[in-house]
């Protein structure tokens, strides 16, 4: 949706503009294009492959000085301090997983990986899934499903998974998963997505604790925009969505922000025969009210 979020952000000459999911550096790209020579991009991501490549694209191609930084959404005003930045004129995130790493096996986000579960952004931080997985109760398990993926069956999959553990792969997770819905399933029916998908998503929720650093972000982006500073997000589920749009409506009423976006946006059928993945996102979009401390 990079064509959308230049409409909106509408980045301009010798702007200063931050990326926080720089990724392998599309969006990063883009924004460098708007603010043009005399510009400053910052980029921040949580995965330092990500950044490698990102860096060696920007490097090639971007017209503007960029700084980029391994950080989560949580260290996003400390890493602005560290670089002398006090206030953005556009800000970018993108919560979608990367295709480069949902194509990586190693990551473990894919249903067919047989790699060792892992599903970590930065993989020398913090428990895999295969610890949650294989070392959670049951109790516990379950509740990871249910909050994290919204899994109608996470009681019988938590159950079923601690009867068989250990679990070791993707794969093998996709397979029980698959079992256990299947049982579930009425005679004829068939699947719209992967039955395995919300138990999959929730896994790498929990472990990246993706919604406590979107609440981070939300609650420190008003500060991070300059007078009249514009912020977009592109989230893909209602977990994303739902805090998104709370924050911002009650950062509208307190004055802070201003919407931009009445209704979200959404891919056009062209981005989403190129890309699947994309079907369910939604960018919304917000600008810093004028003179408000």
């Amino acid at each position: 949706m990079v064509p959308q979020v230049i409409d909106l952000l509408e980045p301009g000459d010798g702007e200063t503009a931050l990326d926080l999911t720089v990724g392998t550096g599309g969006h990063s790209l883009a924004l460098a294009e708007g603010i043009g020579p005399r510009g400053l991009l910052m980029g921040i991501d949580a995965d330092p492959d990500a950044l490698r490549r990102a860096e060696e694209r920007l490097r090639a191609q971007a017209p503007c000085e960029f700084r980029l930084f391994p950080a989560r959404f949580s260290a996003a005003p400390e890493v602005a301090a560290r670089a002398g930045v006090e206030r953005f004129d556009c800000i970018m995130a993108d919560l979608g997983v990367g295709t480069h790493q949902l194509l990586d096996p190693e990551r473990g986000l894919s249903f067919d990986s047989h790699a060792r579960l892992d599903m970590r952004y930065d993989r020398a931080s913090g428990p895999t899934a295969w610890d949650v997985v294989n070392e959670f109760s049951e109790r516990d398990l379950a509740d990871v499903f249910h909050r994290y993926g919204e899994e109608r069956y996470s009681r019988a999959i938590a159950a079923r998974i601690c009867r068989e553990r250990p679990v070791d792969t993707p794969a093998e997770l996709a397979e029980l998963v698959k079992k256990v819905a299947a049982r579930r399933t009425p005679r004829g029916r068939t699947w719209r997505i992967h039955p395995a998908t919300r138990v999959m998503m929730a896994l790498r929720i929990y472990v990246n604790n993706e919604l406590g650093e979107l609440e981070s972000l939300l609650e420190s982006l008003p500060g991070l925009l300059a007078d009249g500073g514009r912020a977009a997000i592109i989230t893909y589920h209602s977990l994303e969505a739902r805090p998104v749009k709370q924050t911002w409506r009650r950062q509208v009423k307190e004055g802070l922000l201003r919407n931009l976006t009445p209704s979200p946006l959404k891919p056009t059928q062209d981005e989403v025969r190129a890309n699947p993945h994309v079907r369910s996102a939604q960018l919304r979009a917000v600008q810093r009210t004028r003179g408000v401390q």
